[in-house]
């Protein structure tokens, strides 16, 4: 089976890889552009389907229904990260804890847990791919150096932990004042 035309879901798909972000707040953009280089370098016969998207919580697990199997890529700020590292997220199983009172603020742990209880069809394997990022709320279509430079060394370690293979993908130019071209 051949891997799909980036952004197209499809029903015969066994699997999903989701970029996260808004490609034009900086580096929020960093989960589409990974989710792009895996699409790129992947070889065609990974059953895939490739989606874009800058949604969150219930929606989200609404487009992974079907799937047996999700990598979410998306952008993280922590106080202490290092920029361009990605931290692994294994959602699999159920969190254990209870639901939010009210379902306008449902994130994405809380939507899987209504959803397994309410029986849907979630992917039983389900990995988020969290990347730390610098500057995700300004607007522009370029990331800072730095996350550019670390989008394709994640794309391959994702393709190498979840699919084994070993598919380097071209790094990005970086300049020497940090800004990517």
């Amino acid at each position: 089976m051949r891997a799909r035309a980036f952004g197209e879901a499809s029903a015969e798909a066994k699997g999903v890889i989701v970029g996260l972000g808004n490609p034009i707040m900086s580096d929020d953009a960093v989960g589409i552009r990974v989710a792009r280089l895996i699409h790129e370098n992947a070889p065609d016969d990974l059953d895939l389907a490739f989606i874009e998207a800058a949604v969150g919580g219930f929606e989200l697990v609404e487009m992974l229904a079907g799937y047996d199997r999700a990598i979410v890529v998306d952008a993280i700020q922590t106080e202490e990260g290092r920029v361009g590292d990605y931290y692994l997220l294994d959602l699999a199983e159920s969190m254990g804890a209870g639901l939010p009172a009210m379902t306008h603020h449902v994130g994405l742990f809380e939507g899987l847990e209504l959803a397994r209880r309410l029986k849907m069809n979630v992917p039983q394997y389900l990995r988020v791919y969290a990347i730390e990022v610098a500057d995700p709320y300004s607007f522009g279509a370029e990331m800072t150096g730095p996350v550019t430079a670390a989008a394709p060394y994640i794309a391959s370690a994702i393709l190498a932990t979840e699919y084994g293979v070993d598919a380097p993908c071209a790094p990005a130019v970086v300049n020497s004042s940090g800004d990517a071209r």
